[in-house]
């Protein structure tokens, strides 16, 4: 069943039950109310009964018309079908009102055992017709005898204001769930539109294997809306990965392919009659390109296993210790560059020790490669705020601005030929970045032609 079906259906679900409890609710506190206004009504009539019929003022013996005389005129009541009736102790009906005309009121045995018991009692009882009548029945004390005052109101208005707000409330509810079906149909189509396009981009992405498609949803930035947008960025990031992929594989393939093609050329080299010396340049060639495709093979590893998150176990690392470790080698690689260290605050930063000397040493090696011999490598280590910022800056060649916003994609190297000679496979400033974002960090670079780089890497303490 579709989704927008299933939300109309619970929501007519959910509305019918609110509506069917508050028309209970509503229901039952009206009936309430209309029967705690007859029950007030025959309290009120029946005092009156009482204060009207002085005993003193009866003459003996009993004279049933003069009772009937001091009844209060029923017309002088608020509330009209007010019955007035007296019984003796035989049951028998001796004064009524005139109202109840050849009629009686109906007999509850019980009802009145309890008044002719001196008990004051209000109760409900059947008149026929399926209708009924409330009756308050209480003792009236004469001189010589007690007779029993029963006051009774009919509650045909009450069974028929009932009966009608049944039926109002019934149908009320039942429009209420009309409108709230096809509105909520409306409604919920409305606002699952953008669900329905991405799904149609879904299926058109994998109908044409093309990620340039989008929702561009223009709607509020609700929970639909938001959906739309990360389907777009999601979508956006895929299609710069694949592209990055694609270019990445493009640009491997090339790297090795380089070193292969050298090796496989100086193997054919060796088939040949060719001098001691001949061969031993042709090996060493080869021995030459093995180490450069063991290097980038090695460095593809590492890079795919930070890109894939597999982070060793984290620990403490002092970033002053290897910044010295970095230095002492840095100055055994480069013996005519000038090795300085600056500013070595004493920090330490949660993560791989490996992963970082790893950072270290690949921004000092790069620095190294793209500085000429008498030039200057400074590495220097500071707190700013709650962030290390581990610097290595040099005064080499530089990086051209249209370099900058590349040098860390994988394999893209500014100068190839000087990369290549030097044994440079592009992969060093790509993995530098994935180990500082790994930590979550940042690396940054500002760079002049002819005057030098600095790298900043950020590292959260």
């Amino acid at each position: 069943m579709p989704i927008r079906w299933r939300l109309t259906i619970w929501s007519s679900l959910i509305l019918c039950a609110v509506l069917v409890l508050s028309s209970v609710i509503i229901y039952v506190i009206l009936q309430r109310y209309l029967g705690d206004e007859v029950d007030n009504n025959l309290r009120v009539n029946s005092a009156r009964v009482h204060g009207t019929l002085n005993p003193q003022e009866i003459p003996e013996p009993l004279d049933y018309s003069v009772i009937h005389s001091k009844l209060p005129p029923i017309n002088e009541f608020a509330s009209p079908g007010i019955y007035i009736q007296l019984i003796d102790k035989d049951g028998n009906v001796v004064v009524k009102s005139d109202n109840l005309g050849s009629q009686e009121l109906p007999v509850d045995p019980l009802l009145i055992e309890r008044g002719f018991a001196g008990n004051v009692n209000i109760a409900t009882v059947a008149a026929g017709n399926n209708t009924s009548v409330r009756i308050m029945v209480s003792p009236l004390y004469m001189s010589n005898q007690t007779l029993l005052l029963e006051v009774a109101q009919s509650l045909k208005y009450v069974d028929a204001t009932m009966g009608r707000v049944r039926w109002a409330l019934l149908a009320s509810t039942l429009v209420a769930l009309l409108l709230t079906g096809i509105l909520g149909v409306v409604l919920v189509r409305r606002a699952l539109s953008p669900v329905k396009r991405i799904t149609q981009t879904a299926q058109s992405i994998e109908a044409s294997s093309s990620l340039s498609r989008r929702v561009d949803y223009r709607g509020p930035m609700d929970e639909i809306g938001q959906l739309a947008a990360t389907f777009d960025h999601m979508i956006e990031h895929l299609d710069k990965v694949f592209q990055s992929q694609k270019h990445f594989i493009g640009n491997a393939s090339h790297e090795l392919r380089g070193p292969l093609t050298i090796i496989r050329g100086n193997l054919d080299l060796l088939d040949r009659n060719l001098s001691k010396q001949e061969r031993l340049d042709s090996l060493r060639e080869v021995k030459g390109e093995t180490v450069r495709m063991a290097k980038i093979v090695s460095d593809l590893l590492l890079l795919a296993q930070i890109e894939s998150g597999q982070l060793d176990q984290q620990e403490a690392v002092p970033l002053r210790e290897i910044l010295l470790e970095e230095s002492v080698r840095a100055r055994k690689l480069a013996p005519n560059h000038q090795i300085i260290v600056g500013r070595q605050e004493d920090l330490s930063v949660s993560g791989s020790p490996h992963r970082i000397r790893q950072l270290l040493t690949n921004l000092v090696e790069n620095a190294i490669r793209y500085t000429p011999e008498g030039g200057t490598i400074t590495l220097s280590l500071s707190r700013e705020g709650d962030w290390a910022r581990l610097e290595v800056s040099d005064t080499g060649i530089g990086i051209a601005p249209g370099h900058l916003p590349h040098i860390f994609d994988r394999l893209y190297t500014v100068d190839k030929a000087r990369s290549r000679a030097s044994g440079g496979s592009g992969l060093g400033l790509a993995i530098v970045k994935g180990i500082a974002e790994e930590h979550g960090g940042k690396v940054t670079v500002i760079s002049e032609p002819g005057k030098g780089s600095t790298f900043t890497v950020w590292l959260k303490l």
